[in-house]
Formats: C-alpha cells, structure tokens, sequence
C-alpha cells in the first residue's frame, strides 16, 4: 500500500509516497487527531478534536473523556493499527502546550509509541 508522504513535497515531478506501514501509521493517527469534528467536507464526524483540549485545564475527567472518544475514533477511522492507549500530559507551565502519547502495533509487529507534543502550531507538516 501505498500513501502521500507528510509533508507534502514533490520528488522528481512527483508527488512522494511512503510504502513503510509504520509511517503511514503515524501519519493517520495524528491526522485523526488533530482534525476537529466538521473540519472535513463530506465527513462532519471524523475527527477527534484535540486542539480543544488546549484552551481548558486538563484534569482527569476532561483527559478520560477525551480518551475515550479519541480512541473510539482511531480505531473506527484507522485500519490494520490497534490503538492500545492515550494519554494527555499538559504542561503545568504553558497550559497551551500538552504532549500526547499513543500506543499502538501493527500486525506481526510490537508494541509501539508515538509521542508528539501539541500546541497551536500543530500541523500534519510537524515532524513525529
């Protein structure tokens, strides 16, 4: 399988692709997170909406309920990747800065952690 690489660049007149399943992994989960519900034309509910988390303290019960729709969504948005865990640390400085923390595998493969950190600046072009 084949996916448009992130950030979109052309290599050789063409647009760059990614065939290494890991990425395109990463790639997905982190478009599902950062694009808000009703941002996507024909698609109103896809999204988990995270950059809402940001203006608002994060305490349990914000982080648990938003744990849980975000997993719901990646799961239901993200085939052949099982999404074990998410897990929201703000930081207690910048209350606009939070880091996330995903744990997933892919078939046949380990246990693995993709963590980024989220602020307003967050794009799809931001580096894993």
């Amino acid at each position: 399988m084949k996916n448009i690489s992130v950030p979109f660049r052309f290599v050789g007149g063409r647009v760059a692709t990614t065939s290494n399943t890991d990425t395109i992994a990463r790639q997905k989960i982190v478009d599902v997170l950062v694009t808000s519900p009703a941002e996507r034309m024909g698609q109103p509910n896809y999204g988990a909406g995270i950059y809402a988390l940001l203006f608002e303290p994060i305490d349990e019960l914000v982080k648990s309920d938003f744990r849980v729709d975000a997993l719901q969504e990646l799961n239901s948005r993200i085939s052949g990747v099982t999404i074990y865990n998410l897990d929201i640390t703000q930081n207690p400085i910048e209350p606009s800065l939070a880091e996330v923390e995903v744990t997933y595998s892919l078939p046949l493969s380990p246990v693995q952690q993709l963590t980024f950190t989220i602020n307003t600046a967050l794009t799809e072009e931001s580096p894993l």
